[in-house]
């Protein structure tokens, strides 16, 4: 063989080698430490729709603690909202944009508290936020990134490098912390199933720049593909909400049950889960004003939640809030606190009712 043709030959088993190695779902990486996300309690408090300033979250901070929950999760932007400064994004810091002292500062705080921060910026979709404040500093990133409104195009290998820019910037805060854990979101995106195949390999990039960085992530459920499972990275953490969507359409949910994954999928398949059942553990902050539905959901949570009690759809096509799972295991439950509609609220009645949540089971 020519010295030509051995060199082009060793050339295309390199560019061979580099695929199949993208195409496998990583198994281990020795950066990053293992989640506390699966065996926890953790609180969400949504700052894209309801901000919240620096003093404020510290007594979120507080009342999470007294009431024994192990994680905080700061839900930082959604389309309506970045509520986080970033000097990629060229934003200002104000009341309800938390500047990077103002983060650390938190992170602290909740170190004295036995408190892990948990950053949650949602991508793909939910961000409409990131994607205007990309048109105002960067504009050509923006028209290359930008699927729809609220959407990055994550068949885009520039959306990937925007994403991480982002993150990194938060990593530093967030980093002085026992654990490291992220949630990057995945839910809700927009596009077929075969469009989908390009959200894992987005998902899977994410995840291994964070794993570099000691950070483990996790994502929603409701956007991954029964096929696409085996090829999301083993350590990916899922927070289960539900199969559905909170889809009630007959077809829409018949479709779903056959493509989206269940909690029995990713039990077979050794995956870590938090329960995030949309029915059990989702509140929206605008009814705290109502005493009944604030008491429903403090009396459910207290007498009749299990850890493993899942929001999927049955075999008779019908959302089920209430499906138990006895082969689930992990006690990992997020409560969330969803803020659309609720500029009317306070923080005295949005910690009044963090002291009230418990979880018995």
């Amino acid at each position: 063989m020519s010295k030509k043709k051995r060199s082009l030959l060793i050339r295309l088993i390199l560019c061979l080698s580099c695929i199949l190695f993208l195409q496998v779902p990583l198994t281990v990486n020795a950066a990053v430490q293992s989640s506390q996300l699966n065996h926890h309690q953790g609180l969400l408090i949504d700052l894209g729709r309801h901000p919240l300033s620096e003093s404020d979250l510290q007594q979120v901070i507080q009342a999470a603690a007294d009431q024994k929950f192990n994680d905080v999760v700061l839900h930082l932007s959604d389309n309506e909202h970045l509520s986080f400064q970033s000097t990629y994004l060229g934003n200002s810091a104000s009341t309800t944009v938390l500047s990077k002292r103002s983060l650390r500062r938190l992170v602290t705080f909740a170190n004295t508290k036995n408190i892990q921060l948990v950053p949650d910026v949602d991508v793909p979709s939910h961000a409409g936020a990131i994607l205007r404040q990309l048109k105002r500093k960067h504009p050509q990133t923006y028209r290359t990134v930008k699927l729809d409104k609220q959407t990055l195009d994550y068949t885009k290998k520039q959306s990937v490098a925007v994403v991480n820019k982002i993150y990194h910037e938060l990593d530093t805060i967030f980093q002085h912390q026992p654990s490291h854990d992220f949630i990057l979101g995945a839910d809700e995106v927009p596009g077929s199933a075969a469009a989908h195949k390009a959200l894992t390999r987005f998902i899977n990039q994410i995840n291994r720049a964070q794993n570099k960085r000691g950070f483990t992530t996790a994502i929603w459920n409701d956007s991954l593909y029964k096929h696409e499972l085996p090829k999301l990275d083993s350590n990916v953490v899922i927070n289960y909400w539900s199969q559905s969507g909170n889809h009630s359409e007959t077809k829409e949910l018949a479709t779903r049950r056959v493509q989206r994954v269940s909690i029995s999928n990713l039990v077979a398949a050794n995956r870590k889960i938090v329960n995030a059942n949309s029915y059990a553990t989702y509140y929206q902050l605008k009814y705290l004003d109502n005493t009944n539905d604030n008491q429903y959901f403090i009396d459910y949570l207290r007498n009749q939640y299990q850890s493993n009690l899942f929001n999927e759809i049955d075999a008779l096509g019908q959302n089920q809030n209430r499906t138990l799972e006895s082969s689930v295991t992990t006690d990992g439950t997020l409560i969330s606190l969803w803020g659309h509609d609720s500029a009317n609220i306070s923080i005295q009645q949005i910690t009044a009712f963090i002291r009230q949540i418990e979880i018995y089971n």
